[in-house]
């Protein structure tokens, strides 16, 4: 659409109400052409912005790389608020996990049971494969309010791809 098309929408709708009023008219052109000068800005910054969370981090509760996962769980490793939680069945877990981490199994029936017996207030960091169960686990614990969930993107496929240390 162009601009002088996109301006000609608004003076058709808004002119039966600036008919008689120069200055009205005046200062609604001068509006609708700032209006109109940003718009391209703010396309380029949602295409841009989309998926970037190098430059717009994650919100609490949200996704995080399998970095900034490692540098937070080491950083709070002797901290008891922080777990861990590996939501893959025990075979995997026992074959290779992180160290300190804790098995919920998000395969049985009644993990969503068992994730109300979990404390609201501590953080909670899962892991499974590959994200994809997490982001599921996030989403159901979210739904019974926990505030401080994180998933990790990626799993423990790319938690070991990346060379992080790991434990069997």
């Amino acid at each position: 659409m162009s601009f002088n098309r996109f301006i000609g929408i608004f003076e058709k709708k808004g002119s039966h109400y600036m008919k008689n009023s120069p200055v009205h008219s005046m200062l609604f052109h001068a509006a609708l052409h700032r209006i109109a000068s940003m718009l391209p800005l703010f396309t380029v910054l949602s295409i841009f912005t989309v998926g970037c969370d190098y430059f717009f981090p994650p919100l609490t509760g949200d996704r995080i790389e399998v970095e900034e996962a490692e540098r937070f769980i080491s950083r709070n490793k002797d901290n008891p608020d922080i777990i861990l939680l590996d939501i893959r069945p025990k075979p995997q877990f026992d074959s290779v996990r992180i160290e300190n981490s804790i098995n919920l199994d998000f395969a049985q029936t009644d993990f969503p049971e068992m994730i109300t017996r979990l404390d609201p207030e501590k953080r909670y960091i899962l892991i499974d494969d590959n994200g994809r169960k997490s982001a599921m686990a996030f989403e159901l614990m979210k739904e019974q309010r926990f505030p401080k969930v994180h998933y990790i993107s990626g799993g423990i496929t790319e938690w070991v791809r990346s060379g992080y240390k790991t434990v069997k």
